[in-house]
């Protein structure tokens, strides 16, 4: 298969974790998932190397060998749950998981590399996809629309900007999921109603029902309420004010 769905790279990641073993937990240890491949069978080794003896890059797979290879440093942080040295790990190890080939290195000089050999960006933009996935599955995520990336970030241990992607990833499999319309942006709902109105033809609105019950569903700020009692991430933003829409605590001014 030349090119993958988001439900494709989720259910790969699901079959994975599942035959590693390691799917009984959300939080993935990425240094026990290298220790398993390896005893598996997946690798031959990996190997944490000093820093200044892989200078340009922070990890690498070596297809030829079967190996991953990554910097002390890498380890080190990603043994402490730094998401960007998580990500790295599991970057690597979807690369193995994909059998891709030539010899690619994580960091610096990774454009250059991408120049050389054409394939060697469609195998990046697959082993980021599958390491999103395998960090923060669908099935562990539980997404509902109202799912935050703040959330997602702090639960599964990833950067912020993994994290607002994987976000996206998970709101498109879910739409399809339980066929939800994707929301259009209020402007574009408003010039449409109108030229719905003056009696144009307008397929991508839905009805007018059901606009009005967009345009009413609370914008929620991703931050916890500060009632211990609740905890929710439900808070709306009034005025200078917050106020959360499960409980009704409010807070001060910012």
């Amino acid at each position: 298969m030349s090119s993958y769905s988001d439900e494709d790279y989720d259910h790969l990641a699901r079959v994975l974790r599942e035959a590693l073993d390691l799917d009984r937990e959300a939080w993935l240890d990425v240094l026990e998932m290298l220790r398993r491949m390896k005893h598996d069978g997946y690798l031959r080794d990996y190997i944490c190397i000093p820093d200044h003896e892989m200078p340009d890059a922070e990890a690498k797979f070596d297809p030829n060998e079967r190996v991953i290879y990554l910097r002390q440093s890498t380890c080190d942080t990603a043994k402490k749950g730094e998401p960007h040295a998580r990500f790295t790990v599991v970057h690597e190890i979807s690369h193995c998981a994909f059998n891709h080939q030539n010899i690619r290195k994580r960091g610096i000089a990774v454009g250059a590399f991408e120049k050389k050999v054409p394939s060697i960006g469609r195998d990046e933009k697959q082993a980021d996809k599958l390491a999103a996935a395998l960090l923060a599955p669908s099935h562990k995520v539980q997404y509902t629309l109202a799912t935050t990336s703040r959330q997602l970030a702090e639960r599964f241990g990833l950067s912020s900007k993994t994290a607002d992607i994987r976000t996206e990833e998970l709101a498109g499999i879910y739409r399809r999921r339980h066929n939800v319309r994707r929301e259009l942006p209020p402007g574009v709902v408003d010039f449409l109603t109108a030229k719905r109105r003056e009696g144009f033809k307008v397929t991508s609105l839905p009805s007018e029902d059901i606009v009005a019950m967009q345009m009413r569903r609370p914008r929620y700020e991703g931050d916890a309420c500060p009632n211990p009692n609740c905890r929710q991430f439900k808070m709306i933003r009034i005025g200078t004010h917050m106020k959360c829409d499960a409980c009704g605590t409010r807070t001060g001014d910012d």
